[in-house]
């Protein structure tokens, strides 16, 4: 056996990192960067979509009733001029 097999095979049986930097240079080690990015921006882009129709609407304000103190009376409107 050659010094160089020898050395090939130490390094590829040293892991370094574990899963998730294996999980994440994937596409760069497969050639499909941008359609990987593509994938997933459609994706979460459809959870969103998805996310925002099933939500319930927002409750409308409350509106501030003429007693109240906290907010200051409105001038009238002039429609006749």
């Amino acid at each position: 056996m050659s010094r160089r097999a020898s050395r090939r095979r130490r390094n590829s049986s040293r892991k370094s990192g574990g899963q998730l930097p294996h999980l994440l240079s994937l596409p760069a080690r497969r050639n499909v960067r941008w359609r990987f990015i593509a994938t997933v921006m459609v994706v979460a882009t459809g959870l969103y979509l998805l996310a925002m129709l099933a939500a319930p609407p927002m409750p409308p304000s409350k509106a501030p009733t003429p007693g109240d103190s906290s907010v200051a009376p409105q001038p009238p409107d002039d429609q006749n001029t």
